[in-house]
């Protein structure tokens, strides 16, 4: 089954609900690539997406809500443009990925940075499911 390789971001692919949400950061699995945290939570079965996502910059490390906003944005950019390899591995192995990025820097990268770490931790989980 191939997908769809359109770059956007759906409403779909963004991981939203308390249960959801407490789950992952419960029971997922967590590594760090500086300036990101990264955690993740598979789950056997395909729901509605192959992938849903979360972004977190926290106030008590930005201050400023316009670059917290240019952080999330930068984030949700670099996922946008890379994420096809990650979703077409899930749907290949037939599981669900919850998958959340937190800020962790306390102050803001250029994006080429960011981009940079985000292509990282993709490619990071996506070994963790060969396995």
């Amino acid at each position: 089954m191939t997908i769809n390789q359109s770059n956007k971001f759906p409403k779909n692919e963004r991981l939203c609900g308390e249960i959801r949400i407490k789950q992952l950061f419960e029971a997922g699995s967590t590594f760090k690539v500086h300036p990101l945290k990264v955690v993740y939570n598979r789950i056997d079965g395909v729901h509605e997406t192959s992938v849903q996502v979360l972004i977190s910059v926290p106030k008590k490390k930005i201050k400023k809500a316009v670059h917290r906003n240019q952080v999330k944005r930068q984030i949700r950019e670099s996922y946008r443009l890379n994420k096809w390899a990650l979703h077409q591995k899930c749907v290949d192995k037939n599981v669900q990925l919850d998958l959340a990025f937190v800020y962790l820097s306390g102050t803001t990268h250029p994006y080429s940075e960011i981009e940079e770490k985000v292509k990282l931790s993709l490619e990071k989980i996506a070994q963790t499911l060969e396995v």
